[in-house]
């Protein structure tokens, strides 16, 4: 059991999928057999939000260091409220104070 008290609680796992797909019908992973794809979440407070996704971007941003990629494009994911049916959550989620990673 977890309390309100031991927020944030991070929680990630990684996992190998088996897929054997037809060819022609994958995108991207060029009909590969298995793979390990990793997945977390982070249960915060709004307040502790903005530190999360930091430290995440701070993470990534290390991981990426420590591999030697120097170049890489990332994509972010914003609310557009003329397409409320593609976006789980209210509009004053969405519009909730921008957050700024500790990374400049």
């Amino acid at each position: 059991m977890k309390s309100y008290r031991d927020l944030p609680v991070r929680l990630g796992e990684l996992g190998t999928v088996y897929r054997y797909e037809r060819s022609g019908v994958m995108h991207g992973l060029c009909a590969c057999a298995g793979f390990t794809q990793d997945d977390a979440h982070i249960f915060c407070t709004p307040e502790q939000i903005e530190d999360e996704i930091g430290g995440c971007v701070d993470f990534a941003l290390e991981v990426l260091k420590d591999f030697g990629f120097d170049k890489f494009q990332t994509e972010l994911s914003t609310w557009d409220p003329n397409d409320r049916k593609n976006f789980l959550g209210t509009e004053e989620q969405w519009t909730w104070p921008t957050v700024r990673s500790k990374t400049p």
